[in-house]
Formats: C-alpha cells, structure tokens, sequence
C-alpha cells in the first residue's frame, strides 16, 4: 500500500480502498447501452447550417442596444453558456 499512496499522493488512511474497488468492480459489470439511432441526436461539424448577416435598421439597433441588460461599446454582453 505504501507504494500506491506515494504514486496517488493520498494518504490510505483518508480514503476507503474496499469501496474503490466495489466502484470499480460495479462500473466492470455495467452492460452495453444500445446507441442504435442515437446518431440522429448529434450536432456533426460536416451538417451546420451557414452564418448569415441580417442587417437591422439604425432605430431597431438603437432600441436594441437601448434595452440590453449588459453591454461593452457596441458589444451586448452575455452570460457565458460553455465551460
């Protein structure tokens, strides 16, 4: 054991091994999932649809920009969705 706590820098005493390897032995035992017809739910780089500008008269940008909750200059600020 003296060897795994010097590789895995964790002390044995901290950490419950019997149920490490019960985890592992449940995750050994897990059975196949059927993926048949998930592909169908993947966004694939090959199958996006193409960027397109949609310029916006001068009174609806200023209304826009007017109402914005966030905002950098001309830039609308919001909340970042990927981590």
């Amino acid at each position: 054991m003296d060897k795994l706590e010097q590789l895995s820098n964790i002390k044995a005493g901290d950490v419950n091994i019997s149920k490490i390897t019960e985890f592992f032995e449940t995750i050994k035992n897990v059975k196949d999932i059927d993926t048949l017809g998930s592909e169908d739910h993947i966004v694939k780089s090959d199958n996006l649809r193409e960027d397109v500008v949609v310029n916006c008269d001068p009174e609806e940008k200023a209304l826009i920009l007017e109402n914005f909750p966030a905002k950098q200059g001309t830039y609308l600020v919001v909340p970042k969705v990927i981590q």
